[in-house]
C-alpha cells in the first residue's frame, strides 16, 4: 500500500515536472520545438527523464486499478486500500490536464498502454501481493 501511494505521489511530481520543463512553443512549429530541445538540453533531458519515471509510476497504478476491479467482478480476493489509492490516479490526471492537455494526454496515452500491457491476473506468486 506505501508502494501504491508512493507511485500516486512520483507519478503526479513527474507529470508536474515534464510539463513545466518541456517548452513551450505556441503556436506550434516542429522546427522551434526541436530547436528548443537543442538550446535547453538540460531541461529537455530533465523533461524525458521526468516523463519516463511519471509514465511508469501510473501505469502501475492503472495495472493495479485494473487488476483489482477485475478481480471484484470476478469474486476473488480483493486488496481494497490498493483498489482506492490506484483509483487517485484520475485525480492526478485531472489536475494535470488542468496545466497543458496535450502533453498530459501523451502522458495519459503511454501509461494506459504500459499499464495494460503489464496486467497479470494469476496471481500466483505471493511476493507481488506485499508490493
Amino acid at each position: 500500500m506505501r508502494f501504491k501511494l508512493f507511485c500516486l505521489f512520483v507519478g503526479f511530481i513527474g507529470g508536474y515536472f515534464m510539463i513545466s520543463w518541456m517548452p513551450d512553443v505556441t503556436p506550434f512549429h516542429f522546427t522551434n520545438f526541436i530547436t528548443e530541445f537543442i538550446f535547453n538540453p538540460l531541461k529537455s533531458f530533465l523533461a524525458m527523464i521526468s516523463f519516463l519515471i511519471g509514465f511508469l509510476s501510473n501505469a502501475v497504478l492503472i495495472r493495479t486499478a485494473v487488476e483489482e476491479t477485475i478481480f471484484y467482478y470476478s469474486g476473488r480476493e480483493v486488496r481494497l486500500g490498493e483498489l482506492i489509492v490506484s483509483c487517485g490516479v484520475v485525480a492526478n490526471f485531472y489536475f494535470l490536464f488542468q496545466m497543458n492537455v496535450i502533453l498530459t494526454g501523451l502522458f495519459l496515452i503511454f501509461s494506459i498502454f504500459y499499464g495494460m500491457m503489464s496486467i497479470d491476473l494469476q496471481r500466483k506468486s505471493r511476493y507481488k501481493n506485499n508490493l
